[in-house]
């Protein structure tokens, strides 16, 4: 064999020429793996705090949405407390007006007391008794003046017992039903 240079007429398929030699060539590979690499760690980190941010995402979100659970709960005490606190005035405000239907009041509270025709004493404050002098109930009823029972409320003595219509009480029953329907 020779040692003359090989002269190819035309370059095999699947080669390539590199200018500057072996030195240049690794230099080349070294720094397209560096770029790889670099590259790689890049997405990686990036995977990494995308990871991370929606971790802590998604952990914001369940505390967002414990807040907004709590804060609905205390938004609807707050309300049926609210709601009670008006009733109680708008019911104190048409008492003292006189604009409360007391006929209605002791008519609904004999009919639902069971008592039928039995006598009873219906115990008033002296301003409502004065408001029902004019008016006619069943035989055997008896309006009493009684300064012990507040405006708006009544007091029904029958042969069964004593029947109560208490307005604060009342109320009180519905603020107790309300709290516990929201419970």
């Amino acid at each position: 064999m020779s040692a003359e240079p090989l002269v190819v007429a035309r370059m095999p398929s699947g080669v390539r020429l590199v200018a500057g030699g072996r030195a240049a060539y690794v230099d080349g590979l070294l720094a397209a793996e560096r770029a790889r690499a670099r590259e790689q760690g890049r997405r990686e980190g990036l995977d990494e705090a995308l990871r991370t941010a929606a971790g802590k995402l998604e952990a914001a979100a369940q505390r967002l949405d414990a807040d907004r659970e709590r804060a609905r709960e205390r938004l609807s005490a707050a309300s049926a407390e609210l709601a009670i606190a008006i009733a109680r005035e708008l019911a104190r405000v048409e008492i003292r007006a006189g604009r409360q239907d007391v006929e209605r009041l002791v008519r609904e509270v004999l009919a639902q007391s069971g008592i039928g025709r039995a006598p009873c004493q219906v115990h008033l404050n002296p301003d409502d008794a004065a408001r029902l002098a004019d008016v006619k109930f069943r035989a055997g009823t008896e309006i009493v003046p009684d300064v012990g029972v507040p405006r708006g409320d009544a007091q029904i003595e029958t042969p069964q017992g004593l029947l109560v219509h208490d307005l604060e009480e009342a109320l009180g029953r519905l603020a107790a039903r309300l709290e516990q329907e929201l419970a």
